[in-house]
This record gives structure tokens, C-alpha cells and sequence, in this order.
């Protein structure tokens, strides 16, 4: 499943990337560590280079994948995506069988790509490129909240989960969308204190959403989704 994730979000983003304007590229994406859309991809193509020659020391810090913008920023978007190209076949095979050497591109790219398009103002992705991961997420949001009070979450498709102990004392519907990128932390605690809560939440509550740290500046809401 992760290769063939990752491999259809790479191609996705690729396909993007390749129409984009000059002003475009330079957009900023306010998700990441101030980078603009140029500098976001030289990640992308970085971290799957790293993963395929099993350059992986520092893997994930934040030095790791400022290495992967300061090596590509004299790199045009057309020579990323072609040095995406040659590279891909080799980052695909470090998820094959589920198996993950190195980072795991795939949560990468399904994030990234968000980032992407919500700094462009563009629609979702489908929900069939993000579900599995977040119904894996889920099970780390279980983790996060399991010495909480229960929390009943539903979203607009009518799909629950149940977090933490005891009868439910908090109810929440949001959109899907939503609480996938809550969960990577690209949602702020005021966007998710806004969400449909029953009764409102605790502030420990909120800041569980946020797996790499809570967030203070909103992020961008992207339009309902339209991208195959």
C-alpha cells in the first residue's frame, strides 16, 4: 500500500508542479518551516534521494531536510522534477512490503501535498489518495488520548472512532480532511477548538490533535475536493 501510495502522490504533485507559474513557485507554504513551493518540492526530491542511496543520517530533523532545499535552491523546478524521475523507482522499492527503510516518503508526500495545495488555494486531493493514513493516525490519536476522558469522533461520512476511557463525555464531528491534517499538525488550536464539540473541549485535549507539536498560526482551508 505505501508504494502505491506514495507513487500516485508523487505523480500527482509532479504533474502539478509542472504547470505551475514563476510567481507560483515562489509561493510561501505557510505549513512548513517558511519555505516557498520551490523549496517545499527540493524537499520532496531530497528526502526520496536520501531514502534511495541510504543517506539517512539526521533522518527527519529539521537539519535533514533543510539539507534537501539549501542542496537543490540553484535547482530549477523542471531539473527537481526530473531528478524526482530518476530517483523514484528506488525510493518506491524502500516501501515495498510495507517494509520501511529510511523515513516513511509516503506520509511525507500525502502531508506535503496538502501543503501544497492548501498554499495555492486549491481543492483536496481525493479521500481515496489519505484514508488509510487516516485511519493509521487514528490509532496514534487513540494512544495520545487513551488516559483521557472518551472522545466520539464523527465525520462526514459517517465514520466513528472512539478515543479514551469510559463512557463518552465529549462528542466531535468534523470533516475527514480535517482531522487528518489536525494530526499532522496543520491545523492551529484555535482551528480545532472551533470545530463541533460537545461540550467544548480541554485545552490537553486540543493540543493532542498536533503529533509534531501544537500549532499557533491557522492554516489555510482548502475548497471541498475535486482532484481525481
Amino acid at each position: 500500500m505505501l508504494e502505491l501510495t506514495y507513487r500516485a502522490a508523487r505523480g500527482r504533485v509532479h504533474e502539478l508542479a509542472a504547470t505551475l507559474t514563476d510567481e507560483q513557485r515562489q509561493t510561501l507554504v505557510p505549513a512548513t518551516p517558511c519555505w516557498t513551493v520551490h523549496e517545499l518540492l527540493a524537499h520532496l526530491v531530497g528526502g526520496a534521494a536520501d531514502a534511495a542511496s541510504g543517506r539517512l543520517d539526521g533522518v527527519t530533523s529539521d537539519q535533514w531536510t533543510a539539507r534537501h532545499v539549501e542542496e537543490r535552491r540553484l535547482n530549477s523546478v523542471d531539473e527537481l522534477l526530473a531528478e524526482w524521475d530518476r530517483v523514484g523507482p528506488a525510493a518506491d522499492a524502500c516501501l515495498k512490503d510495507e517494509q520501511i527503510f529510511g523515513p516513511n516518503l509516503a506520509a511525507d508526500a500525502i502531508c506535503h501535498e496538502a501543503d501544497l495545495r492548501e498554499a495555492l488555494e486549491l481543492s483536496q486531493v481525493d479521500r481515496d489518495h489519505w484514508q488509510p493514513f487516516l485511519e493509521v493516525l487514528m490509532l496514534y490519536l487513540r494512544k495520545q488520548l487513551r488516559h483521557s476522558t472518551t472522545l466520539l469522533i464523527h465525520d462526514e461520512r459517517g465514520r466513528q472512532w472512539s478515543c479514551g476511557s469510559g463512557q463518552p463525555t465529549t462528542m466531535l464531528k468534523t470533516d475527514g480532511y480535517e482531522l487528518l491534517r489536525a494530526m499532522f499538525s496543520r491545523r492551529s488550536q484555535r482551528q480545532i477548538a472551533a470545530w463541533d464539540w460537545t461540550p467544548g473541549p480541554c485545552r490537553q485535549m486540543i493540543e493532542r490533535f498536533g503529533f509534531f507539536g501544537p500549532r499557533d498560526d491557522d492554516q489555510p482551508i482548502p475548497p471541498p475536493e475535486a482532484c481525481p
